[in-house]
């Protein structure tokens, strides 16, 4: 029976080390999308299969200078709390950038994840 409780210690450690590498992506929850037309970007957040894009949570999307906020979003679709996609716009000339958000289904959300995306 002793020998059962190292096993477990080490088990604990190596969920809790893979944890925080889980929450880095969200491949799984949502998709970013950014498309240059003219001289602006148009960069749409959308949920994937099940989840959506969480209203309340301080989405943040970062295209070289320009910071944007939810406050700057277009949320469509929204619905207890959470929107299909939220659409942001800018006229940064940056050809990468970064999204944070939380994604829900009807049970559960997602801790804050985050990705990188190019503008096509």
């Amino acid at each position: 029976m002793r020998s059962l409780f190292p096993m477990l210690a080490v088990l604990a450690g190596a969920l809790a080390l893979s944890s925080p590498t889980m929450a880095e992506g969200f491949a799984d929850h949502g998709t970013v999308t950014a498309k240059r037309a003219g001289g602006k970007v148009t960069i749409v957040v959308k949920g994937k299969g099940d989840f959506h894009v969480n209203v309340e949570y301080p989405i943040k999307v970062e295209l070289g200078s320009a910071k944007l906020t939810k406050a700057e979003g277009k949320y469509e679709g929204i619905h207890d709390g959470k929107a299909d996609s939220v659409t942001f716009e800018t006229t940064d000339g940056a050809s990468k950038g970064k999204v944070k958000a939380v994604f829900c289904d009807k049970k559960s959300c997602t801790a804050p994840l985050s990705t990188e995306f190019d503008v096509k």
